[in-house]
């Protein structure tokens, strides 16, 4: 009896630890790609270049953009992503910043612009997945634009949430974050994202460490820290070797496993002010008498978490309830068998 109520509380406790651990996100869809002359509708001969990236949220709500440039032929004077298929040309549906590179920003339904047959911000983000859009900047000498580039299919974004309780040990800060990688299609380039507020001073270094949620490893990758939003693009060069990764494709599944974190370092915080796990929806602290379930604060996504801590803990409580009634019929049992032996020996006594 008591070796079966041990199997069952500790298949429950298995339950309950399943159903809250920290399960890998699935990744997001990212689009852009090369930036030049030779994309306009006519051809543009310049010695320009650019590289874009776009990222739209699993809920389909935001946008964020990166877009590098250089040897324009003169200052910029605009920038959009227009609508239209390769080799032509269509209308504007959404500014970029138009500012020095990189432009970065972030998109949503208020900055959309109808054009033609894209008429809602649903059908415009539609149209960036199926390759329907362009990014265009424009100058004097070329004010129809001089560099194009279309918004094809780039690789996998993966999110992540920056909170000081994701620290080791945890840091008290009223700092917080969220930032994005894009792991190209063949994993030769990383593209990253990472926006922050409320620091306790400017970021003195920041990185992409190797370790998994709730401990800590060493830098795989350094960031260019910098005001807020800091944005940039790593390979192979970039690559710092730590533990058992030694190559981009061992970072890359190391990214994909939920085994990196963005880290931002302060003066006042030299191991790390804000932290945010790559792919890794990491659930709040519990509070000391919770009244409503935690839930997930993943920012950038918006997106449950692949475990249900719920299914866990209901799974814990019926297997508890079911060692219980084992527990309750093998001592109906015991007594059942002790009244007749009890019987049995008054039989033999009279």
């Amino acid at each position: 009896m008591r070796s079966r109520l041990a199997t069952l509380l500790a298949i429950g406790l298995m339950a309950l630890s399943a159903g809250t651990a920290l399960a890998a996100d699935p990744p997001v869809a990212a689009f852009g790609g090369p930036i030049d002359g030779g994309q306009q509708v006519p051809i543009v001969v310049t010695a320009a270049t650019g590289e874009g990236t776009v990222v739209v949220s699993a809920d389909d709500s935001t946008i964020w953009y990166v877009v590098k440039y250089s040897g324009l032929s003169g200052a910029l004077a605009a920038a959009h992503i227009h609508v239209g298929a390769a080799g032509a040309s269509g209308g504007v549906i959404f500014p970029l910043s138009g500012s020095a590179s990189p432009m970065v920003g972030t998109l949503t339904a208020a900055n959309f612009s109808a054009s033609g047959s894209i008429t809602t911000f649903a059908e415009a983000v539609a149209a960036i997945k199926a390759g329907g859009t362009y990014f265009n900047l424009h100058t004097a000498a070329n004010p129809g634009g001089e560099i194009r580039g279309q918004v094809a299919a780039k690789g996998q974004a993966y999110f992540a949430t920056l909170e000081g309780s994701q620290e080791v040990p945890t840091v008290t800060t009223s700092a917080t974050g969220n930032g994005w990688v894009v792991v190209s299609t063949g994993g030769a380039t990383i593209t990253y994202y990472a926006a922050y507020s409320g620091l306790s001073a400017a970021p003195a270094a920041a990185h992409i460490h190797l370790a998994a949620a709730g401990a800590n490893g060493g830098v795989l990758f350094p960031l260019a820290a910098g005001a807020s939003p800091m944005t940039g693009t790593l390979t192979l060069a970039d690559l710092t070797p730590t533990g058992s990764v030694t190559a981009m494709d061992g970072a890359v599944a190391q990214i994909a496993n939920a085994g990196t974190y963005f880290n931002i370092h302060t003066a006042a915080n030299p191991g790390g002010e804000l932290r945010g796990q790559i792919a890794g929806t990491v659930a709040p602290a519990p509070t000391a008498n919770p009244t409503t379930p935690p839930t997930s604060t993943d920012l950038p996504t918006g997106a449950s978490p692949t475990a249900d801590p719920s299914t866990g803990i209901a799974a814990a409580l019926l297997l508890l309830g079911l060692a219980a009634a084992a527990l309750a019929v093998s001592r109906r049992r015991l007594e059942v068998r002790a009244g007749g032996a009890d019987r049995g020996d008054r039989r033999a006594n009279d």
